[in-house]
């Protein structure tokens, strides 16, 4: 089962419950590409998952990526992204480096 809150208790965000489910959705894609490439060579009864249902997989995970791309412009419109910024003293001179 996914964790929806921190051990603290703070529920997580959107954002990170879409990078948590790309995660785990990984293995997903990993097998249909594995299926796609063996149909090439093997018979359908010998592969991990039916053609059909690997590019499916496949479509979903596109999707995963708009979603989680989507929100995060979404949120970054908002105001609610933290954009990193080093320190003066971290950032080198063009001329030094």
């Amino acid at each position: 089962m996914m964790a929806t809150t921190s051990p603290s208790g703070t529920t997580a965000s959107p954002m990170r419950l879409l990078e948590m489910l790309m995660d785990r959705f990984g293995i997903f894609e990993a097998l249909a590409y594995s299926s796609i490439k063996l149909n090439r060579c093997t018979s359908i009864d010998e592969l991990l998952m039916d053609p059909l249902v690997a590019e499916a997989v496949l479509e979903f995970g596109d999707d995963l990526r708009t979603a989680l791309a989507a929100s995060t412009a979404w949120a970054d419109e908002k105001g609610l992204l933290y954009h990193w910024k080093p320190a003066e003293d971290e950032v080198e001179d063009e001329d030094d480096g």
